[in-house]
């Protein structure tokens, strides 16, 4: 049997009135589409492309595109402007397919209401920055913004999940901690402050390396060595809390989407130490910095998932109770389906 929400009679494929595949497949669009833009912001540091466009909102002050003479610079830089649209795109129809949602599944539209507003609000912080040159905390600023979008999509994504696929409403109903609420949350609240931290001092390391994204653009003032051991410190406090939520699922014997979480965090830990240490080694060489901002990405979506499940796991299952078939969706009378939330 199908493990997909039952369509209404009423029920359109671009509007709908329950949580669809194409709800589902949005979310995943616009998680990874927030993910490329930092890769390709990236790009434009690395390659020294973030004022290949001189100025914004237009590319020159006579063109809204790159031009030949701006060489490769131009096209990057223009290159990493144009996947906004994209991601506008994706959160306008992310946006009108969870509209008609926002009273039987109001999460789902607030979490593509604040998706959908942070885009303007990421590309005027990008205008501003060029505008002062690149200042290294204005980036990190632009960098952290990233971090909230990739977090919010993911939570869309993990919504979305709960809300149309029976089978996971079921793997993650509350009720299943064995008395551990308390622990699990305190667990879940410090693996997503610590990992905020990093990405905090991350943003400071970057603004003291070499990359600045222009030539002439200014370096923060810290010790390049110093900075980088005290982002190594947080790392390691993190890597600790997640070994520590991986032996209290295992030993309390709870849920395994909570301990398969964790599990996956540990990998992403580990991957993301082993690129921090060979880029420090090696003088810091492009496509190690490359692999290391795409696996920051992959530890926002990672942390993010720890800290959601663990407080859904955790809540008062009264607050989440709905009528569950196995074989499909959460159903309710009359066919409507009632959103576990």
């Amino acid at each position: 049997m199908s493990d997909t929400a039952p369509r209404l009679a009423t029920d359109s494929f671009w509007w709908p009135r329950t949580v669809t595949p194409w709800v589902r497949g949005l979310a995943i669009a616009s998680l990874l589409a927030n993910t490329l833009l930092v890769f390709t912001g990236g790009l434009v540091r690395l390659t020294g492309s973030g004022l290949g466009c001189p100025t914004w909102p237009r590319c020159t002050a006579d063109s809204w595109t790159n031009t030949s003479e701006m060489g490769i610079h131009g096209v990057i830089e223009f290159g990493n402007r144009l996947l906004t649209f994209v991601l506008t795109v994706v959160a306008v129809l992310t946006f009108v397919s969870v509209l008609r949602l926002r009273h039987s599944h109001p999460k789902l539209f607030r979490l593509a209401l604040y998706l959908l507003i942070g885009i303007p609000v990421q590309a005027v912080v990008g205008g501003v920055l060029v505008h002062l040159d690149l200042h290294p905390l204005l980036v990190g600023m632009h960098y952290f913004l990233s971090a909230i979008m990739i977090s919010l999509s993911t939570l869309l994504v993990l919504n979305t999940r709960r809300e149309g696929l029976s089978v996971v409403a079921h793997d993650q109903r509350p009720g299943q901690l064995h008395g551990q609420e308390k622990l699990v949350r305190a667990l879940a609240v410090v693996t997503g402050l610590i990992s905020a931290v990093i990405l905090y001092l991350g943003t400071l390391v970057t603004g003291t390396g070499p990359h600045a994204g222009d030539q002439d653009s200014a370096r923060l003032a810290f010790d390049s060595v110093d900075i980088a051991r005290a982002h190594a410190v947080p790392v390691y406090l993190l890597t600790i809390t997640v070994v520590a939520g991986i032996v209290l699922c295992t030993v309390k014997s709870l849920p395994r989407v909570l301990r398969t979480a964790y599990a996956v965090m540990a990998l992403v830990i580990v991957a993301q130490g082993a690129v921090g240490y060979y880029q420090y080694l090696h003088q810091v060489p492009v496509p190690a910095v490359s692999l290391h901002m795409v696996l920051s990405a992959a530890l926002i979506w990672a942390a993010t998932r720890v800290v959601s499940i663990s407080f859904y796991l955790a809540a008062d299952s009264h607050e989440h109770a709905a009528p569950v078939d196995l074989g499909g969706a959460a159903t309710a009378p009359l066919g409507d389906v009632q959103p576990v939330r």
